[in-house]
C-alpha cells in the first residue's frame, strides 16, 4: 500500500490560496473599520455643530438690552455685540450678549469666539453671571472647524458687525453659520434667530 498524503506542491498551493483569502478578508475588515471610524467622526461633528447652532439660536432669541431688565439698580451692562474677525486668513466672528443661558437660571453674559489650533479653528463659549462678579466658565463647543460667521440684516444687506451701544437696539434677525470639512468637502450649517424682546436703549 502506498502512503496517502499531500505533496509539497499541493501544500504550497494551499498556503498561497489561504494567504490570498486571508489578505482579502484582512483588507476588507480594516477598510470597513476605517469607514466606520470616519462616519462616527463626521456624525459627531454634525451633531456637535447642530447642537451649538441650536444653543446659540435660543440664546439670541432670549437676549436682552439694558432697559429690558426689570431692576435697573443691578447695573448690569447688557448688550449685543457682533464683531468681524480674521484668524490666520480665515473668516470668523465673535458674539457677546446678555441672555438667560443654559448654565443656571440667572442672567448671564455669554461670549462665542474662535481660537486657532494646528491650522484649524475651535469654537469656544464663555459665560458668567451678569449681575455679580464671578469666575468665568469656558468650554469648547466645536473643534476643528473652517469658519464661524455671524451676520445680521441691516438696510437689506447682511452685515458682520453690530453693537447695541451704537444701534440702540437688538438686530431683527441673526444668521449663524459654521463651516467644517467633511472628508474633503466643505459643509456649512446655518441657523437663523430673531431676538424676541423688542426693546431699545
Amino acid at each position: 500500500m502506498k502512503d496517502k498524503g499531500f505533496t509539497l506542491i499541493e501544500v504550497l498551493i494551499s498556503l498561497t490560496l489561504l494567504t490570498i483569502v486571508l489578505g482579502a478578508v484582512y483588507s476588507s475588515f480594516f477598510s470597513v473599520q476605517r469607514a466606520i471610524e470616519r462616519f462616527d467622526k463626521i456624525s459627531l461633528k454634525y451633531h456637535e455643530t447642530r447642537t451649538a447652532l441650536d444653543m446659540m439660536r435660543r440664546e439670541v432669541e432670549g437676549s436682552l438690552v439694558k432697559n429690558a431688565l426689570a431692576d435697573e439698580s443691578l447695573k448690569i451692562k447688557a448688550g449685543f455685540v457682533i464683531k468681524d474677525r480674521d484668524v490666520f486668513g480665515k473668516t470668523t466672528s465673535s458674539l457677546d450678549l446678555t441672555a438667560f443661558s443654559f448654565k443656571g437660571s440667572c442672567l448671564n453674559t455669554v461670549s462665542y469666539y474662535v481660537t486657532e489650533k494646528d491650522g484649524k479653528l475651535d469654537l469656544l463659549k464663555s459665560e458668567r453671571p451678569a449681575a455679580a462678579p464671578s469666575k468665568e466658565y469656558k468650554v469648547d463647543i466645536v473643534e476643528g472647524i473652517e469658519s464661524f460667521t455671524i451676520e445680521t440684516m441691516f438696510n437689506q444687506k447682511w452685515v458682520r458687525t453690530w453693537d447695541t451701544e451704537l444701534t440702540g437696539k437688538l438686530p431683527e434677525i441673526v444668521k449663524i453659520s459654521i463651516e467644517f470639512d467633511d472628508n474633503g468637502k466643505l459643509v456649512t450649517l446655518t441657523e437663523y434667530a430673531r431676538p424676541k424682546i423688542d426693546t431699545k436703549l
